[in-house]
């Protein structure tokens, strides 16, 4: 017997080493598996948020846009249009944080050798006694910069700075008159507003041109031009203002000029000391046309970061397997050495299932969240604990031996049937939201869970539910809030446009018409200055209810801004329709208003309508027709209702009478 002892022991280590070996080659097989999938999900992950900033930053491009369009009415009225008009208009845009980066809006007009020295009379005339145009020199056409609001002591040593002569912005300048759209520079390193060394930044040109001149070819935009709009930006700032900058601390946001990655053609860099080196091929890149430049999105993602998916799992399977390898192999041994050492292992088992159930007791008992025990084969009740009965309200007695699919705790037949099914198709469930109704009528709102399990000898499934019912509460609240107006809880400009966009997609692919009316009130601003603004508020408020009430469910009233609302009528057969509503909408703003006890205020609306697709094929144009009739009807007199009408020439604006 001795003799064959080495030869036992040798058989028993050769068994135990085989089970390591492939114990470790599964687990590096899972490992790799893992990181491949990981490296997959992580791209998925980046591509998809480099999606969704990419639409942020191009929205936020097209909102800086549209406060350019407003000057540019302003300019293209036909009027001339003062210092101080133009400065009142750009405070009453009060640009705030929402345009944050936008510096300031200001005025470039194309003039030759001839206006050039009326130009600079008039400037002297206003109170600039050094007025020039720089560099100074004989050119066919000038551009200089004679007005940028708000105004700073910085800005009026540029004033008369020939915009043409500087490569870049006589780029964007060409390229904005030939398009007749907006257009922004490269990348600029010295500041338009103050012309010293700054951020970096860029400038955004929208070309105006003489009143009720054609400009349907390049030719006669060239030849019609009267100047631009011109708005410096600097990029720190613009993209401090954007929602979802930093995601995550691991995370980089860069955007480029151009499509080379480059030190040279970096414009915004979210995190330049903690990130690595430009490394394209790791980076999820998007291509963005904004304004006539195509821009370069780089998100990217540190691959050693603790908190990657790549890492966490990864390693963690590299732990666990080695771990579990070893004690596979060590239990082989024991298997192998001996009976004794199996008895020994059998009865060291036989304890710790015996620990365990003690523990799932003890969890199931004092557990907070609800538990229930159901048999797999009919899904009868064997058991409950306090935390059911206290999440619910039911005893054990009202639901012990009842079916789980019968009991009155489900608030949706469809949450039943989705939980049968996934017991039934993967016999587990994890983390379905679910309606459940207490005893007492009360609705919750949980997560459920449930894992097979050997109850008392019957094959069963535990089930975990855990009420999140405030968590739902307050991220419905701050999904509301994200959404809406504050003050008047109609819906804010963001949820607005989305609906806008899908009613045009809609009315497109039904070939039907769609409605959108600018509404702003008449005699606002006298209320607040001589009530306050808290009366001011309480108005707003009540117009926003008297105006939601006049409308279909189907209808979307929002508040833009100020004492402006817009209304789209998604559906519309022709346009005595739309102009039926704005008539009833006038009609109910007409009536007076009670804002304090005892104190009644009356006021009017001016309205603005345009038809999709009559009056713009695209919700920028639509939005645009619909405001410049509002306008119309302000100058009509106010209180009315007016249809855009794209033959009739704009009257001469006054910025302050319309603020009114």
């Amino acid at each position: 017997m001795k003799l064959k002892r080495p030869d036992n022991w040798l058989h028993h280590l050769s068994g135990a080493l085989l089970v390591l070996v492939l114990s470790l080659a599964t687990t590096w097989w899972l490992w790799q598996f893992e990181t491949h999938n990981a490296e997959i999900d992580q791209r998925a992950r980046m591509d998809a948020s480099v999606q969704a900033f990419a639409s942020r930053v191009e929205q936020r491009m097209r909102a800086q846009e549209q406060v350019l369009r407003g000057v540019q009415g302003l300019f293209s009225a036909g009027a001339p249009v003062g210092r101080e008009a133009f400065a009142r208009y750009v405070d009453a845009l009060q640009l705030g944080a929402d345009m944050a980066g936008l510096m300031g809006l200001g005025w470039a007009p194309l003039i030759n050798d001839v206006q050039m020295p009326a130009l600079e009379a008039t400037m002297r005339a206003q109170g600039y006694l050094n007025f020039v145009t720089t560099p100074q020199g004989s050119r066919p056409q000038y551009a200089p910069l004679v007005q940028l609001e708000p105004s700073v002591e910085s800005d009026k040593r540029m004033l008369g700075q020939d915009l043409m002569v500087n490569a870049d912005y006589r780029a964007a300048l060409d390229r904005s008159r030939d398009s007749g759209t907006s257009a922004i520079t490269a990348k600029l390193t010295r500041a338009l507003e103050s012309g010293a060394d700054a951020q970096v930044g860029f400038v955004m040109f929208l070309p105006v041109y003489h009143l009720g001149a054609p400009i349907a070819t390049i030719e006669e935009r060239r030849a019609n031009l009267l100047g631009w709009v011109v708005a410096p930006c600097r990029m720190e700032a613009w993209m401090a203002g954007l929602p979802g900058l930093y995601t995550a601390a691991a995370v980089g946001v860069r955007i480029f000029d151009g499509i080379e990655l480059s030190n040279q053609s970096l414009l915004f860099d979210a995190a330049p000391t903690s990130l690595p080196k430009l490394q394209a091929s790791a980076d999820s890149l998007e291509y963005m046309q904004v304004a006539g430049r195509t821009w370069t999105l780089a998100m990217a993602e540190q691959a050693d970061s603790p908190d990657s998916p790549a890492h966490n799992k990864a390693q963690m399977i590299a732990r666990n397997g080695v771990f579990l390898s070893a004690v596979l192999a060590l239990l082989a041994w024991v298997l192998l050495s001996d009976r004794a050492r199996t008895v020994i292992m059998a009865t060291q088992m036989t304890a710790e299932l015996r620990e365990t159930k003690e523990h799932f007791e003890l969890i199931f008992d004092s557990s907070p969240d609800g538990m229930v025990i159901t048999q797999q084969a009919d899904g009868v009740v064997v058991d409950i604990n306090k935390g059911f009965t206290a999440m619910t309200g039911y005893e054990r007695g009202d639901v012990v031996s009842i079916s789980i699919g019968v009991l009155p705790i489900w608030k949706s037949a469809d949450d039943r049937r989705r939980y049968r099914k996934e017991l039934a198709e993967h016999q587990f469930c994890e983390n379905l939201e679910v309606a459940l109704v207490t005893k007492t009528g009360n609705t919750i709102v949980g997560i459920l869970s449930a894992q097979p399990a050997t109850f008392k000898g019957v094959a069963c499934f535990v089930g975990v539910v855990r009420d999140i019912t405030g968590r739902k509460a307050i991220e419905d609240r701050m999904a509301h809030m994200a959404q809406h107006d504050t003050l008047t809880g109609l819906p804010n400009r963001a949820l607005f446009d989305d609906r806008l966009k899908q009613a045009i997609v809609q009315a497109n692919r039904n070939r039907g018409r769609l409605a959108l009316l600018y509404v702003d009130l008449d005699h606002f601003k006298p209320v607040n200055d001589t009530l306050g603004h808290a009366v001011g508020d309480v108005l707003l408020k009540a117009v926003a209810q008297r105006m939601h009430d006049s409308v279909r469910a189907s209808d979307t009233v929002a508040r833009i801004g100020g004492d402006e609302f817009v209304v789209l009528l998604p559906i519309v057969h022709d346009d005595s329709d739309a102009l039926a509503v704005a008539e009833k909408i006038r009609h109910v703003l007409n009536q007076s208003f009670e804002v304090v006890a005892g104190k009644m205020v009356h006021i009017s609306s001016s309205t603005g309508v345009a038809i999709y697709p009559d009056h713009g094929k695209d919700e920028i144009e639509l939005s645009k027709n619909a405001d410049m009739a509002m306008y119309r009807s302000k100058q009509q007199g106010r209180n009315q209702v007016l249809l855009f009408a794209p033959l009739l020439p704009l009257a001469p604006v006054d910025p302050a009478a319309a603020a009114i």
